[in-house]
Formats: structure tokens, sequence, C-alpha cells
């Protein structure tokens, strides 16, 4: 008919616009695991930047607790150098007290106190070191002499001229020692010998 118009999709009332193409349960589903996946590598980053980030920061701890740590070793180091020679001091005096005073309280109390002493300084990790008989060791001691010992072999320490220290595996001070040789026989001389008796070797 002639006053009949064609009604246009958008001005179609709700019963008589074209309905939508329905979402699927599938299409739902897909987009849900899709969803999930990426959160799922969010979360992956995230937790790996913490993890990495709190090894970093543990690393950082170990790392200042070990120089805090070597600090106070140096310092611990340096101020039981200095205190060796009172130790050595205090020793040789304990070890010539006249016998008349080795029984008097004062030589006694001395003696107490270097045995506290000695105490203290084994607590903080201080370690004797130089035996009679050992075998000499250039990183523990120093040769001072040679000698020959009727008991003792070439290269053993023959006797302790000043005792070594160590801390923590660190040696503070040598031990000054004296060491064993083998005798010679009586034909045999020393280079210096064998040299000054020579013909020959003078002008």
């Amino acid at each position: 008919m002639a006053n009949q118009r064609e009604v246009r999709p958008e001005e179609a009332g709700p019963e008589e616009q074209q309905p939508a193409e329905p979402v699927t349960l599938q299409t739902q589903l897909e987009e849900a695991r899709s969803l999930a996946a990426e959160e799922r590598r969010r979360a992956d980053t995230y937790l790996d930047l913490a993890q990495r980030a709190q090894a970093d920061f543990q690393n950082y701890k170990r790392r200042v607790e070990q120089e805090r740590e070597k600090l106070v070793r140096d310092a611990n180091a340096d101020l039981l150098r200095q205190i060796l020679p009172v130790l050595d001091d205090l020793e040789r005096a304990l070890a010539h007290v006249p016998g008349e005073l080795a029984e008097h309280s004062w030589a006694q109390g001395v003696q107490m106190i270097g045995t506290k002493l000695g105490g203290i300084l084994e607590g903080q990790g201080l370690e004797r070191i130089g035996t009679e008989g050992e075998v000499f060791d250039p990183y523990v001691h120093e040769a001072v002499a040679y000698e020959t010992h009727p008991e003792y072999q070439e290269g053993q320490v023959a006797a302790i001229y000043r005792p070594g220290y160590r801390l923590h595996e660190r040696v503070l001070r040598p031990a000054q020692v004296t060491v064993a040789r083998t005798p010679l026989n009586d034909d045999e001389k020393r280079p210096s010998e064998a040299f000054d008796g020579a013909p020959g070797t003078r002008g």
C-alpha cells in the first residue's frame, strides 16, 4: 500500500530487531582460558622478579655480614699483634721469678693475671704455634739459627726462641725457632771452611 513505509532496523522495537548472534559456551570457555593463561604469565613474571629481588637482598646481607666480620677480625688482629710483646714480657718475667719469691702471694697473683690474660686471648681465637720436634714450616716458623741436636733430625724444630701466634687460621706472628741439622762427619767441611783452606784461593 502507498502509506506503508519501510521500517529501519534502528527504528524497530525490541520485537522487530534481528537477534544478535548467540555467544556459545565454548567461546566463553576459550576466552576464560586465555585470560587465565595471561594472568598466570603475569603472576609468574612478578614471582620471578620478587624471587630475584629476595635473592639479591640475601646476597647483599651476606656480603655486608662478611665485610663486617672481616673488619672485626682485622681490628682484633691489629690489637692482638700489639699485645703480643706484652705477653712475651709477662711470660719471661714469670719464667724468671726467683726461687725465694715463687711462693710469695705477689708472684702467685701475677701468675694468676697471666693465666687469665691467656684465657681471654684464647677465647678470642688466639692460638700459640711452635713446638719442639715438629717439622720446620716456613709459613709458621722463622729460622733464626741452625744447630746439631742429638734428639732431632734435620729439618725438625730444635728449640723455640720466641713463640708464634695464629688467629683463626691466620698467622699473626711466626714462631722464631732453631732448626736441627745433620752433624757433619770428620772429613766433611762447610763450604766456607773448604774455601778458606783450599790452596791457591788467596793471593
